[in-house]
């Protein structure tokens, strides 16, 4: 597991489902992102504690007409 997952599920304090991926990993952006707000296209951050939260940035590999489908390239993670 990435250290800084481990980190971050440490540190969650709500109980966020955080997915255990590399960098460079291929995920559907539905593992990340809940579906509110607007369609992240290049990032999208967890909160963790009050003042804590995991950044995943990604690129998108192959765009589906349902977002929570699209699959995405994880480029990195940072606790931020």
């Amino acid at each position: 597991m990435n250290n800084i997952i481990e980190k971050a599920q440490a540190m969650d304090q709500f109980g966020n489902n955080l997915p255990d991926v590399e960098q460079g990993g291929q995920i559907e952006l539905g593992e990340i992102w809940d579906g509110t707000g607007d369609v992240p296209w290049d990032s999208w951050s967890i909160q963790l504690t009050d003042s804590d939260w995991i950044n995943y940035c990604f690129e998108v590999i192959e765009e589906k007409e349902d977002p929570l489908e699209t699959v995405v390239r994880i480029t990195d993670i940072e606790l931020l």
